[in-house]
């Protein structure tokens, strides 16, 4: 049975053990230790990362209750020195410790039990029993406050093995599921937090730093929060700072008035869009007058778009040749693409949307819509065939 350092001091960074025994795992090699000082994911949280011997732990597992730690390299024997990635230890353990702090001050402000905690690479989340309509901004800020305040109390942490009758006098926030460890928050006669955790912690709140509730996000009946602690916190900050940076300089305004600059930037970029939409439609208005002006029968044409996609130039053309009593064979080239648009007058008749789809099987491509209007695409080689079957569908109405 591995002895697991870890429990008793989450600081340690090296060790000495010896190699019990090498196997794979995972089509890797796997060694299990005699003590070990790795953490095996669990919990919500990673596995360690390290070294054994010189040789990379690229993750470590508990397996039937023992610890395999999952190598990069060939398996070392004997006596070896062992060495954790620490900066990610730690970071894990603010983000751990943090979790449980934020967990109880969702349960004392908001009345919201944690359901299940995942460590993340870049961020941390937690489910709630609680709907997220229920978690407005106002109180995620209040929550964050409150979990900010064990922080910054710099509350001593307890994580140990307990008495039954130690455990009986806890108000435990959630029944133990195996064990007796229970990370302890604040004096043990009163604390503000107890919750069984086999996971690494810090010896004091304060060491979390500083907590960040990010969003509130639908979760099934309940709800996903996205948070990060400590060094986290404080690169998200830098990120952060960069892109309002950014984003100030593009819009050319201070960053404390960047909200009311995109504001009227996206008022002027709707308007300039109603317009373009406006001009668009009477351009298509004048390009059906011209071609309505030819012989009768359906109008077939391969038109040049002004700009845009080739499908968002035919379909008004085509709607403004309907309107004038006309039936309408469109088709454009995007690139190597063809674009196709049928429309005929309301009333009986063939089918746009049918004769559409015909057409474009003729690309190699899809079409459909209703009986009035019908678009549809595929490779531009033979377009022209493509407005000729088209032709002659909505000709034989």
């Amino acid at each position: 049975m591995t002895e697991r350092l870890y429990l008793d001091d989450p600081y340690l960074r090296r060790f000495e053990a010896e190699v019990t025994e090498v196997r794979q795992a995972g089509g890797r090699p796997a060694v299990l230790l005699s003590r070990t000082a790795f953490y095996p994911e669990g919990g919500g949280q990673p596995g360690d990362r390290g070294a054994i011997g010189g040789v990379a732990v690229l993750d470590v597992q508990e397996k039937g209750g023992e610890i395999l730690h999952l190598l990069g390299g060939p398996a070392p024997s004997g006596a070896v020195s062992c060495e954790l990635d620490w900066p990610r230890r730690f970071d894990h353990m603010q983000q751990h410790h943090g979790q449980h702090l934020l967990s109880a001050a969702f349960e004392r402000v908001a009345g919201a039990r944690t359901v299940s905690f995942h460590l993340g690479e870049a961020a941390c989340t937690i489910d709630l029993d609680l709907a997220a309509a229920r978690l407005g901004p106002a109180r995620l800020r209040e929550v964050e406050a409150a979990c900010n305040e064990a922080v910054f109390a710099d509350l001593p942490v307890t994580a140990r093995d307990l008495s039954p009758g130690e455990l009986a006098r806890l108000p435990l926030r959630k029944e133990a599921v195996k064990g007796s460890r229970v990370v302890v928050v604040g004096a043990f006669e009163s604390p503000l937090d107890a919750s069984p955790c086999g996971g690494t912690h810090p010896r004091r709140t304060g060491e979390v730093g500083a907590v960040a509730v990010l969003r509130a996000s639908r979760q099934g009946e309940g709800s996903r929060v996205e948070f990060l602690c400590g060094a986290r916190v404080v690169a998200a900050l830098a990120v952060a700072g960069e892109r309002l940076a950014g984003a100030a300089a593009a819009l050319r305004c201070a960053p404390p008035e960047l909200p009311e600059a995109a504001a009227r930037g996206a008022e002027e970029a709707l308007r300039a869009r109603k317009e373009a939409e406006r001009l668009l439609l009477a351009l298509a208005e004048a390009e059906a007058g011209r071609l309505a002006a030819g012989p009768p029968g359906p109008v077939v044409a391969e038109l040049t778009p002004p700009s845009g996609p080739a499908a968002g130039w035919l379909r008004p053309v085509a709607s403004a040749l309907a309107a004038k009593g006309r039936v309408a064979v469109l088709g454009a080239r995007d690139g190597e693409r063809g674009a196709l648009c049928f429309a005929r007058p309301p009333g009986p008749g063939p089918s746009a949307g049918e004769a559409v789809r015909a057409a474009a099987a003729l690309l190699g491509g899809k079409g459909g819509g209703s009986p009035e209007l019908g678009q549809g695409s595929g490779a531009a080689g033979r377009l022209a065939e493509a407005l000729e079957a088209g032709r002659a569908s909505l000709a034989a109405g």
